[in-house]
């Protein structure tokens, strides 16, 4: 069985799409109810403020997609200090406790949706937490831990800035070569499809998927 935290986020319901595309049999774990619920699906609807006294199912298999809604100019760096202790509650401190009591139901293996350049030492706030997530995760000692990490996600919502950063990112993208094209933006469909697949293929170790490594 597999648990899902964020499925009624842009990439992670896309992602558990794609796990009733393949049958996969999954756990929703959300704090609402999730429209149009695959088959092989089952939802678990519970306050993340009380995450350590919920009782979870055996786990094969978690992915934490959980996210914290922002605007692009945080993404960038720009957040008060309110916004950065909301990020830090549901980016690091749910998303650990959830990877800590999936591990206790028997999980082996973890896949981490976090971002390109995720790095605890960067000035970048966002980054940073990501970064901070990351390194946390791989001392829980999963046998297999794939981290993901996506540049800007395409058509995520509607709305002006988002619609302009998806404009920049299609002029940009086709001069990033090299080192740089790791930050090229990519469409949540390869992402979630990429996520999905690697279900099936629980490599050992540590494993980090970028641009090139989306299907």
């Amino acid at each position: 069985m597999y648990l899902l935290a964020g499925a009624t986020g842009f990439l992670g319901n896309n992602i558990l799409k794609e796990f009733g595309t393949m049958d996969i049999p999954s756990i929703a774990l959300g704090r609402r109810k999730i429209p149009n619920l695959p088959k092989s699906s089952k939802e678990l609807v519970i306050d993340f403020n009380y995450l350590t006294s919920i009782d979870l199912p055996h786990i094969d298999h978690v992915y934490l997609s959980l996210g914290y809604p922002l605007y692009y100019h945080n993404v960038i760096g720009l957040m008060s200090a309110s916004l950065k202790k909301k990020l830090f509650q549901v980016d690091f401190s749910y998303q650990l406790e959830i990877a800590k009591k999936a591990k206790e139901a028997g999980a082996k293996s973890i896949s981490l949706i976090s971002a390109v350049g995720a790095d605890k030492n960067s000035w970048n706030y966002y980054l940073k937490t990501k970064g901070m997530l990351e390194e946390e995760i791989i001392k829980l000692g999963f046998s297999s831990i794939n981290i993901y990490q996506p540049g800007h996600l395409m058509g995520n919502k509607f709305r002006l800035d988002i619609v302009l950063a998806d404009i920049v990112s299609f002029i940009l993208d086709p001069f990033l070569h090299g080192p740089l094209k790791k930050f090229r933006s990519i469409s949540v469909k390869k992402l979630s499809k990429t996520v999905a697949i690697n279900s099936n293929n629980n490599k050992a170790g540590i494993n980090y998927y970028k641009f090139e490594d989306f299907i």
